[in-house]
């Protein structure tokens, strides 16, 4: 196992608000956890309660933590997230659309269109619906920062049979990254987006346990040798929404093992 040196300390993150959705597991959690450590009050989004639970449990007693339930493509879902949001806490100053899902994978030619549709709105639709919803009191309180988590799959094709779809809407998160930044450039919040590469996530490793040749051919993707952590992530994601990444806006951070070199 790597052993991954603590993230840089945000002093100007203690007290403020950071929304994590899909906080309950890999990149969600590890940056949930992250934001916490440097003084955040933490709202974890997503739709299991048991995994939530579970995730909360991995706090510390003094980190304000709390999980609301949302299921990222409703819109009504994600209203309603955020008016508690707000009412719990009165702002929100940090946003890591996180969440995502989609429905089978499989190539163009046999894809059927409720799996196209479930992964359009699984990882595309959501961040807009996000945004849509985070953006309104960002923009009254004239500060915040969104980041939206797109993938390496976003820059290129992707590599393995059956991913069209997902490649699709993570290339779309990263054209909706764009025009909202540029919206918005001017009126104090930024946005930008996140780009990881083959990350150790537990769906990640669990796949890679059933299907070792393919395991294989993913690892030996990453020039680095090796997959990454989410704890990686959650490294860039803290910059990303820190005030030493103030004139980061639009462009998203690549982090991939050298992945897109």
């Amino acid at each position: 196992m790597v052993q991954i040196s603590p993230p840089k300390r945000y002093p100007e993150m203690r007290e403020k608000i950071a929304l994590v959705t899909g906080g309950s597991t890999g990149i969600g959690l590890a940056t949930a956890q992250a934001f916490a450590r440097e003084g955040a009050a933490v709202i974890i989004a997503g739709r299991n309660e048991k995994r939530a639970k579970q995730a909360l449990t991995t706090f510390s007693q003094d980190s304000r933590v709390s999980w609301i339930e949302c299921d990222v493509t409703s819109g009504r879902d994600v209203d309603r997230l955020i008016s508690s949001a707000l009412r719990e806490h009165g702002k929100i100053d940090y946003a890591f659309n996180n969440a995502g899902s989609g429905g089978k994978m499989s190539p163009i030619a046999s894809m059927s269109e409720d799996a196209w549709g479930k992964t359009i709105n699984g990882y595309l639709t959501s961040v807009f619906l996000c945004m849509r919803y985070q953006l309104p009191p960002m923009l009254e309180a004239g500060r915040g920062v969104i980041v939206n988590n797109s993938s390496v799959d976003g820059l290129r094709g992707y590599p393995l049979p059956g991913g069209a779809a997902y490649s699709a809407a993570k290339h779309g998160v990263l054209g909706l990254t764009r025009s909202a930044a540029l919206e918005h450039a001017k009126d104090g919040v930024r946005i930008t987006a996140i780009c990881p590469g083959w990350i150790g996530t537990p769906p990640v490793e669990n796949f890679i346990r059933k299907n070792e040749r393919v395991g294989a051919q993913i690892v030996g993707q990453e020039p680095i040798g090796r997959l990454g952590t989410p704890i990686e992530v959650a490294n860039g994601v803290l910059w990303l929404c820190s005030d030493a990444a103030s004139f980061m806006l639009g462009s998203p951070l690549v982090l991939d093992g050298g992945y897109m070199a």
